[in-house]
């Protein structure tokens, strides 16, 4: 491939090389440098140690402030990270006629959301490529990455993916959209047919610094989007709506949009009802999803598929039988309650929590949870506090504490507790362990924090944990312990 086929004259200020400079591969990491990569440098704070490096790049596309040896060649930009995934998408001579390009983004309920349109387009005919939290699939066949975590992945990965799904014939690609991936340019070749904003609230300030840039990441989306779907009950959903420049569609339920849902029934682990009311059109809905927030997740996909050409019947049919995207409100019943769930921001732990207790009756509420490490430390004490509003016994226990310590990221959660009652269990499978064995009929356990995640991640990197293989241990030996008191 040449040069010029990845990078137009036009964006970028100098260049030392030729335009018909031919390459093999892109590259962002010198340690495997073969003949014929093309270098781009997207983080300059990363700095380049060409001593070690026995073959050289062809070139290397960077910022005017990387420093590089006098004998090779540059192409400066003005946004490295820019020109990266621009690089990779054309790269893999991607286009965009044949598919529809549909992005969900929002502080909680993107994955669930994408997955209720994954089902929808894929029942009523569609080949879907799913982007999502720790999960791409094509056609239905999961082909993620071992150890991938992401919700939206880097450019070498994602167009990789989104070629594969266009050689291999997908109609639609629909997307998890995270604001990370938008404040760094991932998704910027991408023309999208629709965009969903399911809500937003205090979450990644470490990242963004302040609210108001996190917001304006979200809308990146929004105003390249050709059709945009906005849940306007929310506050910076509303402001999104008002400030899109393209054709736009408002959901609510405090507020009625253009299309809106009223006459909501809680159902416990059954799910909810309600009313949906589109352009000219109704009915009802029982959706065997459990929580009031599913609400909203279904109602927004329901009115993207339904745009879309579905017809509303088969969107009903189709969402009444549907079943929850995996680690989000997974309900794993015994003689106990096990609920499995990815909540990790202050809004998300404080839905389920208060979902749950409402539903509790006579029981008891144990959640177990802790704190990702090197992520935004200020949600820490207010998880305790809403821990403590809801729950009946806390254990705190490792949640990818990464390069921090357990014990540091615990200290930080505790200082958000009043009146002291909780248990600490560094270890989760003892954490998990002892919640569940220490329940009473009839009680329920919330797991919350790693959702779909099959892995721990400490400073030392990766480790295999699955929550269920551990959940359904500790099922079966509370079970044996009921029986031989009997």
């Amino acid at each position: 491939m040449k040069i010029c086929d990845i990078i137009y004259r036009e964006e970028y200020i100098l260049s030392e090389v030729d335009d018909d400079l031919e390459f093999d591969r892109i590259i962002t990491d010198l340690s495997n440098t073969e003949n014929g990569d093309l270098l781009i440098v997207p983080n300059e704070k990363s700095p380049l140690d060409f001593s070690r490096v026995k073959t050289l790049p062809v070139a290397v596309i960077c910022n005017q402030n990387t420093v590089l040896p006098d004998n090779i060649p540059r192409i400066l930009v003005n946004n490295p990270r820019l020109a990266w995934s621009h690089a990779c998408f054309r790269y893999e001579n991607i286009g965009q006629k044949n598919m529809k390009f549909i992005a969900v983004t929002g502080t909680n309920g993107k994955t669930t959301t994408a997955t209720l349109i994954r089902n929808i387009l894929t029942e009523v005919g569609y080949k879907v490529g799913f982007i999502g939290t720790g999960r791409i699939e094509i056609g239905g066949n999961d082909v993620t990455p071992k150890d991938y975590s992401m919700t939206t992945p880097d450019p070498p990965l994602l167009y990789r993916c989104i070629g594969n799904m266009e050689r291999e014939k997908c109609d639609a690609v629909v997307m998890e959209a995270s604001s990370h991936s938008l404040a760094l340019e991932k998704l910027a070749p991408i023309e999208f047919d629709y965009a969903l904003f399911t809500n937003m609230s205090a979450e990644h300030l470490d990242f963004h610094g302040d609210m108001e840039s996190y917001f304006k990441a979200k809308m990146k989306l929004i105003q390249k989007s050709k059709c945009s779907i906005i849940n306007i009950d929310d506050e910076y959903g509303k402001r999104a709506y008002e400030q899109c420049i393209g054709r736009k569609i408002s959901a609510g339920i405090l507020w009625r949009g253009d299309v809106w849902i009223d006459n909501i029934s809680n159902l416990g682990f059954g799910g909810i009802s309600y009313t949906y009311h589109g352009d000219g059109f109704s009915f009802k809905m029982q959706l065997p999803l459990p929580g009031r927030y599913n609400s909203y997740n279904s109602m927004l996909a329901a009115a993207l598929c339904i745009d879309m050409g579905c017809k509303p019947c088969d969107v009903k049919r189709i969402l009444a039988d549907t079943s929850p995207a995996p680690g989000r409100y997974e309900v794993i019943n015994d003689r106990i309650s096990v609920i499995i769930d990815y909540a990790h921001t202050s809004t998300a732990f404080k839905s389920i929590l208060a979902e749950l207790s409402s539903i509790k009756g006579a029981g008891r509420l144990t959640v177990v949870f802790g704190c990702g490490g090197d992520r935004d430390r200020a949600k820490r004490p207010q998880m305790a506090k809403i821990a403590e509003q809801y729950a009946d016994r806390i254990i705190l226990t490792a949640d990818n504490s990464r390069s921090e310590s357990i014990r540091d990221i615990i200290s930080d959660i505790i200082y958000g507790f009043e009146r002291g009652s909780y248990e600490i269990k560094e270890n989760r499978e003892d954490a998990i362990r002892s919640a569940i064995i220490g329940a009473k009929d009839g009680d329920i356990v919330a797991i919350i924090g790693k959702g779909p995640e099959k892995y721990n991640i400490d400073r030392n990197g990766y480790h295999p944990f699955d929550e269920r293989e551990i959940i359904n241990n500790a099922l079966a030996e509370r079970r044996r312990g009921a029986k031989d008191e009997n």
